[in-house]
């Protein structure tokens, strides 16, 4: 299946033996290429293997944050040599990239058909030096100009590998501005072979396609003229453009200085540019409107549901028996919970016959991680009852970087070990993939707790519909559009954080959540588990990555 759409990130999460992801933009990432392989659909993804990946997290006796890192295995990680290298210019000289290549194949697709191909640029090789042999060694962990060398990487490096693979690439997606300087390169190319700028710019506008992942302008990647100059003049010099009309693409005002944006480069060079959800596309819009007049929509982020769903709960709908879809996932839950068990922080366990919550995300400030032990008394409270207990499952990383976020693990911690909790708060280091898949089993209630308007789109919540776990979430990214209040016989398919305060939190979880779970009939939860059909009903498809890729075939237009 030659590739046709090329889908550029800078990160792509496919499994815990390639950790070249962060966050929710490597799960995306990593869903387009299973579902593109199931729908038989010309897109290969081209990413970076950072060859220690993302940091591995451990917490310390006194609850403290420790990150190490571990050189990823290709032949573990299933990767295959091309045998081919591309050359780029990195200051006064040029860097090597290796191009492996891995089948991606989704589960139980028949062997007939052919895999999606994801192909990862590496600069650690014998022909580089050793310094820059390290340009690839760690994802995310440069201070910001450096990482100029990381964007010049991915974004370079994916047209020159695509064009030495002889991959007959029609149009290139770009998630986020990491990758920007593939635009950046294909204009190159345009000009090399002697086109105006004006005409070099409307070829590569018409192959671009931009996909904005967050709300924060101040996340773009912004570089000053002195930061930025060494990329352009490595990438123009000797054409007949002057690097001045290339800064002035990308030009804006930042904090009264002028610097260069490449969030802003590639919204100028995009002949769509979307958003990834609703709410997002809401925001985004007043946030760019300083660009001009941009063709800007939204498709609303998605997940590949095989991937994610249990083996006890991968034939669970809308329609299953309600006895069937109880006792599904009661063996769900306790297979999650021998299997993780382990993992926990001082080794505790969950009953699985108990309220399961579930709170697993990155610890960051928007993202409220300690909301819920705010107030240990009221938490107590409702986790320790001996009639209707329930546990409180919580796992996340902070980044190395951010000493605020790792205070928050640690305030988590502290309060898991708190005696009022009864052990009954359990935190589990290290989040990863297969980690994240036991946790959505074992969740009869996935909460997110953003501040409104931070989050683009987030994924998670939409995996635990797949697992039979109902959502209680702040009204932002794609809960603002999933909620239902109650569409099919005033039944909702979840809850509302709205406003995503502690007290909200507390209320509803003793007045709705719990006594929704423990009010049984035949020995069955009826009024719950009518919810748990509505979301399946009201969510499956909509946010299921088949969905997804037919709204962007409607961008790619081929």
């Amino acid at each position: 299946m030659e590739p046709k759409v090329a889908y550029i990130s800078s990160e792509f999460a496919l499994s815990d033996d390639l950790p070249t992801y962060a966050g929710g933009l490597g799960i995306l990432a990593a869903d387009m290429l299973y579902q593109a392989a199931e729908s038989q659909f010309p897109l290969c993804g081209i990413s970076i293997l950072y060859k220690e990946g993302f940091f591995q997290q451990k917490v310390d006796s006194e609850g403290k944050q420790q990150h190490f890192y571990e050189q990823i295995d290709p032949v573990k990680a299933g990767l295959i040599d091309t045998g081919e290298t591309v050359e780029i210019p990195v200051v006064d000289h040029t860097v090597k990239l290796k191009v492996w290549r891995k089948d991606v194949v989704p589960p139980n697709q028949p062997s007939s058909q052919s895999p999606s191909h994801l192909f990862l640029l590496d600069a650690n090789i014998p022909e580089n030096t050793p310094e820059d042999r390290k340009f690839t060694d760690r994802l995310y962990e440069r201070v910001w100009a450096p990482h100029l060398v990381d964007d010049l990487i991915l974004g370079v490096g994916s047209v020159r590998a695509a064009r030495k693979l002889a991959l007959p690439i029609e149009v290139w997606q770009i998630n986020d501005d990491h990758g920007a300087f593939n635009i950046m390169e294909r204009l190159r190319e345009n000009l090399e072979k002697g086109m105006p700028l004006a005409e070099a710019r409307e070829k590569v506008k018409a192959e671009t396609i931009y996909t904005t992942h967050t709300p924060v302008a101040g996340a773009e990647s912004k570089f000053s003229r002195e930061e930025i100059s060494f990329a352009l003049n490595a990438l123009f010099n000797g054409l007949d453009v002057n690097t001045e009309e290339i800064w002035e693409l990308g030009k804006r005002e930042w904090n009264g200085e002028e610097i260069f944006s490449l969030t802003v480069f590639a919204m100028r060079h995009a002949r769509a540019i979307n958003a990834v959800s609703r709410k997002h596309f809401d925001v985004s819009r007043e946030l760019w409107k300083f660009i001009g007049d941009l063709p800007l929509t939204y498709v609303t982020n998605a997940v590949y549901g095989p991937r994610w769903s249990a083996k006890e709960l991968e034939e669970i709908n809308e329609d299953t028996p309600d006895k069937t879809l109880w006792e599904a996932k009661f063996q769900a839950k306790r297979s999650a919970a021998e299997t993780i068990a382990h993992l926990a922080y001082d080794k505790r366990r969950f009953d699985p016959k108990a309220l399961v919550l579930v709170w697993a995300r990155r610890f960051t400030e928007y993202k409220q991680p300690t909301l819920l032990v705010s107030d240990l008394d009221r938490l107590a409270k409702i986790l320790v009852n001996r009639d209707q207990p329930v546990y409180l499952l919580m796992s996340g990383k902070a980044h190395p970087e951010d000493p605020q976020g790792q205070g928050y693990v640690k305030k988590v911690i502290d309060a898991s070990r708190d005696p009022r909790l009864e052990g009954h708060l359990i935190y589990f280091p290290n989040y990863g993939l297969s980690l994240a898949k036991n946790l959505l089993t074992a969740a009869d209630v996935w909460l997110n707790t953003p501040v409104v308007g931070w989050e683009a789109s987030g994924t998670s919540g939409m995996k635990a519909v797949f697992n039979g776990a109902l959502n209680a979430s702040s009204p932002d990214g794609w809960w603002a559009e999933g909620y239902e209040a109650g569409p099919s016989d005033g039944v909702p398919n979840g809850w509302e954080l709205n406003p995503p305060d502690a007290e909200n939190v507390y209320r509803l979880l003793e007045e709705q959540i719990i006594p929704n779970y423990y009010q049984r009939e035949g020995g069955l939860p009826q009024g719950w588990l009518k919810m748990v059909k509505e979301s399946l009903r009201s969510c499956g498809t909509r946010f299921h990555a088949k969905r997804m890729l037919e709204d962007y075939r409607k961008l790619y237009a081929i």
